[in-house]
């Protein structure tokens, strides 16, 4: 079992903080590690090797090459070799084609634990739906993920996955904020790049995205919550049930080097921050997990589009409550009452959440905008 450096101690505490304004962090944090730290702690890296005995690894090896095939065949692209993203630097010479199985069968893992934050910008009531483009630009991902029962060991079915990220320049949908692109009232009645799937026999739900631009103080990241037991409902949303994991998806750095260098990618001004500065990303690694997406390309550029899969792990006993800023109504967005997010990011208060935490990464960001307008 990997042991929590004082480093990522630090890391994980500062992340609670963004997760829980005005909790006791640092209790959480110490119950977090000592869980994390049992030897008896089941994780979805105990269940491979009891998925590939079973067939699973198998089936997910085949499904996930007919997956990309397709995509390439509605794109009217020839077959060609399969490619991942680690090996972009080879596209344009002769690649060195690998086993499917290596390409399509590894264990990519993105554990029940730690939870990560749901952000300031989660918008509940959103619809179920599995293309969330609606004529989004950006590099495309064709997203496949996988949900694991860690006590069973089995795939999970009737399950529902939510997935939401920011745009090509770092702007979400749905939410009204300073912190949000330019803050425009209207967005708050766009919910483009949002939507929920439900998993199927193999535990998988499936989503077209984009992979998403950054914003100010976080690498490029996609959110996801599951709900367990959750009823759908005529209207098209769910209703009812529990959460049973929050948590946040990333890209390895060589794709997102290259991802950022085309438009509307490149036209984002803000502040980019690596995975190796990301606190959040650092956690998500921080006892030898890993939330990073397994990315095949479709075609021979990124202008093609991607294919991605990650394995997510969940104990359908756990129970979360993360809160969303913003509800998704037949009249579009509504403020959630008494959202702990509401007046993200808290400019007027030096950019901290109720409660204070002066570690807020927007804390900074808030002083410099009061001294732009005092100068102003």
């Amino acid at each position: 079992m990997v042991q929590f450096t004082k480093a990522v101690t630090f890391a994980v505490l500062a992340a609670g903080a963004l997760g829980h304004p005005g909790g006791n962090v640092r209790d959480e944090f110490e119950k977090r590690e000592q869980h994390l730290n049992n030897p008896k702690r089941r994780t979805l890296a105990d269940c491979h090797s009891a998925l590939e005995r079973r067939g699973h690894q198998d089936l997910m090896v085949e499904r996930r090459k007919a997956r990309v095939n397709d995509i390439r065949a509605r794109k009217g692209l020839e077959p060609r070799p399969y490619l991942r993203a680690r090996d972009l630097a080879t596209i344009g010479l002769t690649p060195v084609e690998q086993p499917e199985s290596e390409i399509f069968g590894r264990q990519s893992n993105c554990i029940l634990d730690p939870e990560q934050t749901e952000g300031p910008y989660w918008v509940t009531g959103e619809l179920v739906r599995s293309d969330l483009l609606d004529g989004e630009p950006g590099v495309t991902i064709d997203l496949d993920i996988n949900v694991i029962d860690v006590n069973s060991c089995s795939p999970v079915e009737g399950v529902y996955a939510e997935l939401w990220g920011a745009n090509s320049t770092g702007v979400y949908t749905g939410v009204v904020a300073s912190g949000n692109g330019d803050g425009s009232a209207s967005e708050i009645n766009n919910n483009r790049l949002r939507g929920i799937q439900p998993t199927d026999a193999e535990g998988t739900a499936t989503f077209k995205s984009v992979v998403p631009g950054h914003y100010v103080g976080r690498t490029n990241h996609l959110h996801t919550i599951i709900h367990n037991d959750a009823t759908m409902l005529p209207n098209n949303t769910i209703q009812g049930g529990k959460i049973t994991h929050v948590g946040q998806f990333y890209f390895e750095q060589s794709l997102l080097q290259q991802v950022e260098d085309i438009s509307p990618y490149s036209t984002n001004d803000q502040e980019w921050m690596q995975n190796s500065a990301d606190m959040l990303y650092q956690q998500s690694s921080s006892n030898g997990d890993s939330a990073i997406v397994e990315i095949v390309l479709v075609g021979d550029t990124l202008a093609d589009g991607v294919y991605g899969y990650i394995d997510v792990g969940i104990n359908p006993s756990a129970s979360y409550s993360p809160q969303p800023v913003n509800m998704w109504t037949d009249d579009g967005g509504i403020p959630v009452p008494g959202s702990m997010w509401q007046g993200y990011p808290w400019e007027e208060s030096g950019g901290m959440p109720p409660g204070g935490f002066p570690g807020w990464p927007g804390a900074k960001r808030a002083e410099a905008k009061r001294e732009q307008k005092l100068e102003a």
